[in-house]
């Protein structure tokens, strides 16, 4: 199986655009929508926020083996000189950002480490590093490129990727890196046409559905197993225009009344059409058929040759940040200031008003933070939808 195959069906689940509500906005649990805009990161981050991610449905039977599609494009561990102090060793920051990293400022912070990062909903953690100007921090709007960096000698200490291909990387290509933390917990919903008379999901019902075999597809199979009138488009956006349009162009344009979507596709699908409501919150449901165990969706990973206190620090820092941007997003701003809005955009697969407002409505692009060790039935249980029923204790950080 290729790596490249392998990470790109994993990242149309990373990022988001919003409005409607979710079930969850908690830091702890990260629930609702993220990655790119028309399909999140699938587990394959980026693809432009308005078209969404797309995958082939001639990829290959390796990736259909892993879930993942052929297409589809999602204090701190600080810079330090060579001359830092052993203190600043210790907390993974320099000796000039420890001497503000307690005031206001927002002077972009550096990196000790070598930093690789899918564009979408990840990127999102990493936002008071993406204006210094250090060149340890890579935001990537080439999944393939990311995953690949799970290797020996990439010279990346961290690399954040779809929790799926990380973990397949580990056991099958013997990747030396351990899952630390996942930092995205889905972003998936049925959505409702308006075309079904008595409005209750059954097997009458014309559902569509994008990926075949790949992570949305696996996920919402785990949550309806019994579905048997399912329809499947290679792409997210493609599941976006028939939601819009309420038909299947694919297949002599029949009545569609079902349709599941990643957000933020959903929330500007429904900007658009007022018959468009949520049936369900993919992210809930699984819970419910999961007892009680998440999604988790894209995960950090961490080099087996970091230097530990560095790691421990960035570690730290990223759930900090993310709990703040959490409770108020406006917290982004000032480490955005002079940037320019395509940049921000192409950082984050999404427009920050777009990003604020989805995260603002329920934290439906998924963004949160867990240790994988200590939330680690729930990594296990996902990783099930791929024929993985154990992890050994050594694939996790501790």
């Amino acid at each position: 199986m290729k790596l490249k195959t392998f990470f790109l069906a994993s990242s149309a689940l990373l990022l988001a655009s919003c409005g409607a509500t979710s079930s969850s906005s908690s830091h702890a649990t990260g629930l609702s929508s993220s990655d790119s805009h028309a399909t999140g990161l699938t587990s394959e981050p980026t693809s432009s926020h308005a078209t969404g991610l797309s995958s082939s449905e001639e990829e290959s039977s390796s990736s259909h083996e892993t879930g993942l599609s052929s297409s589809d494009s999602h204090a701190t561990g600080l810079s330090s000189s060579e001359e830092e102090s052993s203190s600043s060793h210790e907390t993974g920051l320099s000796s000039s950002e420890e001497s503000t990293s307690s005031d206001s400022s927002a002077e972009p912070y550096k990196l000790n480490l070598n930093v690789a990062v899918p564009a979408g909903a990840p990127a999102v953690a990493f936002y008071r590093h993406l204006q210094a100007d250090d060149g340890k921090l890579e935001i990537n709007a080439d999944a393939s490129n990311v995953v690949g960096y799970l290797s020996a000698n990439s010279g990346k200490d961290i690399v954040v990727a779809p929790t799926n291909a990380g973990i397949m990387a580990i056991k099958n290509k013997n990747a030396p890196y351990t899952i630390a933390a996942t930092l995205t917990f889905g972003n998936f919903y049925l959505a409702a046409t308006g075309n079904d008379a008595n409005g209750t999901l059954d097997n009458d019902d014309y559902v569509i559905a994008f990926q075949q075999n790949n992570v949305p597809d696996k996920i919402f199979r785990s949550v309806y197993p019994s579905l048997s009138n399912v329809h499947y488009l290679a792409a997210a956006s493609d599941a976006q225009k028939a939601l819009i349009s309420g038909i299947d162009e694919s297949n002599d344009n029949a009545s569609v009344d079902y349709v599941l979507i990643a957000e933020p596709a959903f929330s500007a699908a429904k900007s658009k059409k007022a018959t468009i409501s949520q049936y369900a919150d993919i992210q809930a449901q699984f819970k419910a058929a999961h007892n009680g165990l998440e999604i988790t969706q894209a995960s950090l990973f961490v080099s087996n040759t970091a230097e530990k206190t560095k790691v421990n620090a960035l570690l730290s820092s990223i759930e900090e940040d993310i709990g703040a941007f959490l409770d108020d997003t406006s917290v982004i701003d000032p480490y955005l200031e002079g940037m320019e809005a395509q940049a921000i955009q192409s950082k984050f697969s999404a427009p920050l008003a777009m990003l604020k407002n989805c995260t603002a409505n329920g934290n439906r692009m998924g963004l949160g933070y867990k240790s994988a060790y200590a939330n680690k039935d729930s990594v296990t249980n996902f990783m099930s939808l791929w024929n993985v029923s154990s992890l050994d204790e050594e694939i996790f950080y501790r």
